[in-house]
């Protein structure tokens, strides 16, 4: 074999390596593009689904309400969102619950759920109600410092919603925002003590609206009611640190009775869907329930003080 055949092989060989690159190069990145479109498709598709789970739950008065409570909740999500992931968790706990106890466990655990998911709502609520009851002194002085300036009180409610921290500061933006587009300040103070109910708000709003509606020196009212806020401030937070031990009875106490439920059904395999199958353990398990639920309440009740 001749030197000039061998380069020419050589040649022709580099060649063929070089296009079957170039074409498997080509076919990965068709592959990687394809696979793109793929996940583009399926998220537009999850994108759609949360939309028209969206529109349909905001249609009806259950929707709006939720809607409502994640607002309140401080909860940035979309209802749509929040529905699909909802039901797709209570599809998980029913089919668990089927393979634990049959459907009785599995209509028990989702209701169960269910209300764990508006507690939650009430709790996230109740926290964020709370922290902006406890900014009250702040909030009264910097409105008092401004009305001194010789600031409106709108302007003085401007100046406050960006010198003070959450929630007081999302809650004063969203006054501010209904004051632009035309609404009365007494009636969007008397929406902001509906989003906020309690008695200090009550108390500090009211002044609020009085100044405005007769006039007077709103600067030595708001200064008088800033020393007891804080004096109510400092007492219920002593009251919360003596309950919490009460609390915290509460919660355990509730998961030990969960941790009970999987143990009988650990010891025994297909223990606790034997109970629930049979009249007399179905009948002994609501009691027991009932009784469970009820002294649980009870607790909470009593461990629940209002300053």
């Amino acid at each position: 074999m001749t030197i000039t055949t061998i380069v020419l092989l050589s040649l022709a060989t580099s060649a063929v390596f070089v296009v079957g690159m170039a074409i498997l190069g080509a076919e990965s990145d068709r592959r990687r593009v394809i696979y793109s479109s793929d996940l583009d498709v399926h998220q537009s598709a999850l994108a759609r689904l949360t939309a028209w789970t969206e529109r349909r739950l905001l249609a009806t008065s259950v929707g709006r309400r939720t809607r409502d409570l994640l607002d309140r909740a401080d909860i940035s999500l979309t209802i749509g969102v929040v529905g699909v992931a909802v039901a797709a968790a209570l599809v998980m706990v029913w089919l668990l619950a089927w393979q634990l106890g049959g459907p009785v466990l599995s209509i028990i655990l989702t209701l169960v759920c269910l209300v764990g998911l508006r507690a939650y709502l009430g709790s996230r609520i109740e926290k964020r109600r709370q922290k902006f009851i406890d900014q009250l002194p702040e909030l009264a002085r910097l409105l008092a410092n401004a009305t001194q300036a010789g600031l409106a009180l709108r302007a003085s409610l401007d100046v406050a919603a960006h010198e003070s921290v959450e929630p007081v500061r999302s809650e004063l933006l969203r006054v501010n925002r209904e004051l632009a587009v035309g609404a009365g300040l007494d009636e969007v103070l008397e929406r902001l003590g509906r989003r906020m109910p309690s008695r200090e708000v009550s108390v500090l709003l009211n002044v609020l609206i009085i100044q405005i509606r007769s006039g007077g020196r709103i600067v030595t009212a708001l200064r008088g009611i800033t020393d007891a806020l804080e004096t109510r401030r400092d007492l219920r937070r002593e009251v919360a640190t003596l309950l919490a031990g009460t609390k915290a009875t509460v919660i355990s106490v509730a998961g030990l009775g969960g941790f009970m439920l999987l143990l009988v059904n650990t010891f025994s395999e297909g223990g606790l869907r034997a109970v629930l199958e049979n009249p007399i353990g179905f009948g002994l398990f609501v009691v027991c329930g009932t009784i469970f639920l009820a002294g649980l309440w009870l607790v909470r009740r009593i461990g629940t003080v209002e300053v």
